[in-house]
């Protein structure tokens, strides 16, 4: 039995969630680059930095608390044998998660709390960063997890 000790398993934790940040950081400044030659205008470089930084730090707010109190518990508790390590059902399960949390956090902001109210792209963000982060979870489980 090959035995991979809690400060290893932790730092899979930390390079999930890191993989699941980063994609949205990458997908929200594409959306801006896109947005930005679409208009035939060259994209603020300031704006663009300006705007990962901001993103990232408004991000942490609730990347850091979810992955304190859901990710690391799951991570460390639940078997590699089980199921849920599958990496299409982990996907799908941090997916769900991340959509399930944004709909939580901001259910009472008018805005951002409905789906009918156009909130769509946070939805999304929300989906793919909790989708990502399982999946970086799953596919790389073997190098932090005991493998029984």
């Amino acid at each position: 039995m090959v035995t991979r000790s809690i400060p290893r398993q932790l730092l899979g934790t930390l390079v999930a969630a890191v993989a699941g940040w980063l994609v949205s950081l990458v997908f929200l400044e594409s959306t801006y680059l896109v947005g930005s030659f679409e208009q035939h205008q060259l994209p603020d470089v300031e704006l663009l930095f300006g705007s990962a930084l901001a993103t990232s730090w408004f991000m942490a707010w609730f990347i850091i608390p979810i992955w304190v109190v859901i990710l690391i518990p799951l991570y460390l508790f639940i078997p590699v044998s089980s199921t849920l390590w599958r990496w299409p059902v982990c996907t799908a399960c941090g997916g769900l998660a991340g959509f399930l949390v944004m709909s939580v956090f901001f259910r009472g902001i008018p805005g951002v709390g409905q789906l009918s109210s156009g909130a769509w792209d946070f939805f999304a963000i929300a989906t793919v960063v909790g989708g990502v982060t399982c999946l970086t979870a799953a596919l790389t489980k073997h190098i932090f997890k005991p493998t029984r």
